[in-house]
């Protein structure tokens, strides 16, 4: 019974109707294969999408309030140009769910840019004739135990809970797979796991055992192990790059530092009652700056936004939104009693009343006298954690230290999972919904740092932070 809703839940996938390339065949065409997956009895279900010809159209989405707009003729040619392109390169009609995601990388890629919430990713179906429940499927993952930094096409391991890499390790290949092959089929984030490359390329993430390349202190190394219990992995990693694990004082800089991973619904509070705590420890050991490092940071949830704004802000109000635009569709339309079905289709601008133009702080909560504030951020600073980084930037409460955000990464928000792609198994798995204007210093859309400290690949070979090393030689060559 399992296998056959699995087997009518790839049926309706095929079925619904998306934008279609020129002369692409009906839906009957479309092809399913199995994909085994070495040392192991798992087999990955997926469709074959069957393309002739050049490219002529692109997915557009009727979600997102501005990317239809924004998508002009001569943007679209000149995309079309690099798909068509590596359409030609890779040789192929008959387009797997990986193929697919390399040929259409320029438009993904666009989308991003576009707003960096935009993400296209993959259904991976498991073949319910292996596995009977999601948790025994869970149960087979392996992964290395590692988390990477990005630098360009070089893969740093920048955390292990796996003694056989280092930080500072460059991974060269996995499994066989160079580095920037695996990148091809993947978002470029700053900070990624081997698990989500894998995963991305064709389907590759349930290998038991791993062979992988790397360069150690100038020397290639080859080590070969079998994957640990990836949940379990996952769990330590989250556990070394959390923020009780990542609070210490530098003495010699007279500075304190604070790691905020994430934002959540049920973590918020325990962020804020962690820096009253913390803050007021490192002022009582005479510390005279505070890090707050944000640089892993995607956001999560605005919630007690306001109290975390009060800590280092001593004004009762401050300015946020100017104006909100909304896509009305039905994704949203039980968002605001007004909309109505009419709306479907439009992107509209909210009422003054629907917008938050101000935010109450609480100046009791009040913790940023005597200390300055310096916060590290990288391109995968996102969301709430954009609009934390810009608040404390406009109202002149925090230096910001690193690498400018992503385009537009304050523009949109109130994310949903979109559509299905072109009869296949790639779909929007998230993508905002609507659009904002806050106050803000940022340059055409992009929130530069006060001080900029770009990546360089080099700079971390050693397993040193050369992004907080330099910060820190800042703060003592500041004299205190």
């Amino acid at each position: 019974m399992k296998w056959l809703l699995s087997f009518c839940l790839l049926l309706w996938v095929q079925s619904i109707q998306a934008q279609h390339i020129a002369e692409t065949p009906d839906v009957e065409s479309i092809k399913q294969r199995s994909v085994a997956v070495k040392n192991s009895a798992a087999a990955i279900r997926d469709l074959q999408t069957v393309h002739y010809g050049s490219w002529t159209d692109l997915p557009i989405s009727s979600i997102h309030p501005t990317v239809d707009s924004l998508l002009t003729p001569s943007i679209k040619e000149e995309l079309l140009q690099q798909i068509n392109l590596r359409h030609t390169l890779l040789g192929k009609d008959t387009l797997l769910t990986a193929d697919l995601f390399y040929i259409l990388h320029p438009y993904i890629d666009w989308l991003h840019e576009v707003d960096p919430h935009y993400r296209i990713g993959a259904r991976i179906p498991i073949d319910a004739r292996v596995y009977k429940t999601k948790r025994e499927f869970m149960k087979t993952r392996r992964g290395l135990g590692v988390n990477l930094l990005c630098v360009q096409d070089t893969l740093i391991v920048n955390t292990s809970v796996n003694p056989l890499f280092r930080k500072g390790d460059m991974i060269v290949a996995i499994n066989g797979i160079n580095a920037s092959e695996l990148l091809e089929f993947n978002y470029h984030d700053r900070y990624t796991t081997p698990e989500v490359l894998l995963q991305n390329y064709y389907f590759q993430h349930l290998p038991k055992d791993y062979t992988v390349q790397l360069i150690r202190n100038d020397e290639l190394m080859t080590i070969t192990t079998e994957g640990l219990r990836l949940q379990r992995a996952a769990s330590s990693l989250a556990i070394e790059e959390s923020m009780d694990k990542n609070i210490r004082i530098y003495e010699s800089a007279q500075t304190g530092y604070i790691a905020l991973p994430k934002f959540s619904y049920f973590y918020n509070p325990r962020i804020i009652k962690t820096l009253q705590s913390q803050i007021a420890k490192f002022k009582a050991k005479n510390c005279k700056y505070v890090i707050l490092d944000l640089r892993y940071n995607t956001g999560g949830s605005g919630y007690m936004f306001d109290k975390l704004l009060s800590l280092f802000i001593n004004r009762p109000t401050i300015p946020y939104l100017k104006s909100q635009k909304l896509r009305v569709s039905p994704y949203t339309m039980e968002d605001y009693e007004f909309i109505t079905e009419e709306m479907i289709g439009q992107t509209i601008t909210l009422p003054d009343s629907c917008v938050v133009k101000r935010i109450e702080l609480d100046p009791e909560l009040y913790i940023g006298d005597d200390i300055d504030i310096y916060v590290l951020m990288s391109r995968n600073t996102s969301s709430i954690a954009a609009s934390f980084c810009n608040i404390l930037q406009y109202n002149g409460a925090a230096t910001l230290v690193g690498e400018p955000l992503c385009p537009n990464a304050l523009r949109y928000g109130d994310t949903v999972t979109g559509e299905i792609w072109l009869s296949s198994l790639l779909y929007e798995a998230s993508i905002a919904t609507t659009e904002y204007e806050e106050h803000s210093l940022a340059i055409d859309g992009v929130l530069m740092p006060d001080i900029t400290i770009s990546y360089a690949a080099e700079d971390y070979l050693s397993g040193q932070d050369a992004m907080l090393d330099q910060v820190l030689e800042i703060i003592r060559q500041s004299g205190y």
